[in-house]
């Protein structure tokens, strides 16, 4: 049987290496794969320059600061003090300083096989300055990309692998009886071959194995060149590798299924066609349709629009209060001096923080519920699945990107605990608190987690319909 097997698959080779046309589908496949990596490659260095550039302006930053006090201490200590500067300029003060001049930089580095997927970095900045004000000034300040780069797309190899190859796979394998049956050469195969069967899954062998060899290569060539010889020893890219087989047998499987129903190339080629519609857009695009409908949640502009309105409506609140104090005063002014007009200033801040809390903390919530519903339907879609792995193994997947904004969340309490509590006490930052200012630290995460049930959820269906392809070909007189 082994004989009859590599008999037709060496048959098949040598006809697949004389045709010019299956030398340029798999050239081209694997030149596309090569361009998704460089222009992931140059995404990834923009990220890192865009980091690295934010941890200079907050090193700048801190360093004048410190410097500007030290010259308004030491003009105190020999009797000369130096002009008072403006509050929001002066490094003395904690209230305006952790609000801006002095704001730290939380950072997500680019995982080491960030240029597979862009994922969710096209929507999130790669770092931000974290201050004493709401979330929503510092987190959806910055507009990161052209908003017609995003409506288009980025082109990357999660794109290629999900979309692209599929079509290259389908297009080898979905007339292998139906050609031949059609071209006449069906039953003289069946007739001269000792175990046709093993011939023939020698032939289909060589069909599927051309596409997916061709990518292996290329995904491999590329990650070396791009990112360096030494990502593919990482159990990332041992992950990348087997989805990207898997997700391919999983079409060539479906093919060779619809191709032994025993019907004609253009019946073929029509239902896989749909099917690649179906699996790739169609059910991708229900999943999330559906799961926004069973949990709504506003979109990021409304979030980001109510976060802001509840800061004016508590910034409204106080000038509302202080007008009332005006009326039963006799227009006189609240006293207390200027530590009494800073605790009112931080208490208005602390009631715009709160609100702004609770309508993030509500968005986040149904966004969870919504990407719970969609991880459960998404295994109705093998491209559904290999996307989001591709994006995990990336490190731009959803769960990175939620434990980088739940490490912010943490860092930004402290962050506030630290100037406002100075703030309240009517202190003085002196150098000693620069030093000591709370810092950011990226943790060392795993940026692949839980990629077993994706896998299985791709292996699985594949193995069904080989099971169908097999039944399909004996009936078809094998």
């Amino acid at each position: 049987m082994s004989s009859a097997f590599f008999a037709g698959f060496r048959f098949e080779a040598r006809m697949m290496r004389r045709d010019g046309a299956i030398w340029f589908a798999l050239l081209t496949l694997a030149g596309v794969a090569l361009f998704a990596l460089a222009m992931g490659s140059a995404r990834v260095s923009a990220q890192q320059a865009a980091i690295a550039a934010a941890r200079a302006d907050e090193m700048q930053r801190i360093a004048n600061l410190q410097k500007t006090l030290g010259q308004l201490q030491e003009g105190d200590a020999q009797g000369k003090p130096a002009p008072e500067p403006p509050p929001f300029r002066d490094p003395r003060n904690p209230t305006f300083m952790g609000g801006g001049p002095a704001a730290a930089v939380a950072a997500l580095a680019p995982a080491p096989l960030a240029l597979v997927a862009i994922g969710q970095s096209d929507l999130l900045p790669p770092a931000v300055r974290v201050t004493t004000n709401s979330k929503d000034s510092f987190l959806f300040a910055d507009e990161i990309d052209n908003p017609a780069n995003l409506m288009s797309g980025a082109t990357d190899l999660a794109f290629v692998i999900v979309f692209v190859y599929p079509l290259v796979i389908l297009a080898f394998v979905f007339n292998l009886l139906a050609g031949e049956r059609e071209q006449g050469t069906l039953a003289v195969t069946l007739a001269s071959a000792r175990r046709p069967g093993a011939a023939l899954a020698g032939k289909l062998a060589a069909r599927v194995a051309a596409p997916i060899i061709a990518m292996l290569l290329a995904v491999t060539v590329g990650v070396w060149v791009f990112a360096g010889w030494e990502r593919l020893a990482s159990p990332g890219f041992a992950a990348l590798l087997v989805l990207v087989l898997l997700y391919g047998l999983f079409w060539a499987a479906l093919a060779a299924a619809i191709d032994g129903l025993g019907r004609s190339s253009a019946f073929n080629a029509l239902t896989l066609i749909g099917a690649w519609v179906a699996i790739t857009m169609i059910l991708p695009a229900a999943i999330n349709s559906l799961a926004a409908f069973a949990h709504p949640a506003p979109s990021r502009i409304d979030m980001v629009l109510a976060a802001r309105a509840a800061s004016t409506d508590a910034d409204k609140a106080r000038d509302a209060s202080l007008a009332r104090y005006a009326d039963e005063h006799g227009g006189g002014k609240p006293a207390g001096g200027s530590q009494e007009m800073t605790l009112r200033r931080l208490a208005t801040q602390e009631a715009a923080f709160q609100r702004v809390e609770a309508i993030v903390a509500e968005h986040d919530a149904q966004l969870a519920r919504q990407r719970g519903l969609s991880d459960r339907l998404g295994y109705l879609s093998p491209a559904y699945l290999t996307f989001q792995a591709m994006a995990d193994i990336a490190g731009s997947g959803e769960t990175r990107y939620r434990a980088f904004l739940d490490r912010i969340r943490a860092f930004h309490v402290d962050w506030r605990e630290f100037f406002l509590s100075r703030a309240k006490a009517g202190a003085a930052l002196t150098a000693q608190d620069y030093a000591a200012l709370p810092k950011f630290t990226q943790a060392d995460d795993d940026p692949a987690p839980g990629l077993a049930g994706p896998l299985i959820g791709v292996a699985l269906p594949a193995l069904i319909l080989a099971v169908f392809a097999w039944r399909g070909f004996r009936r078809c007189g094998i």
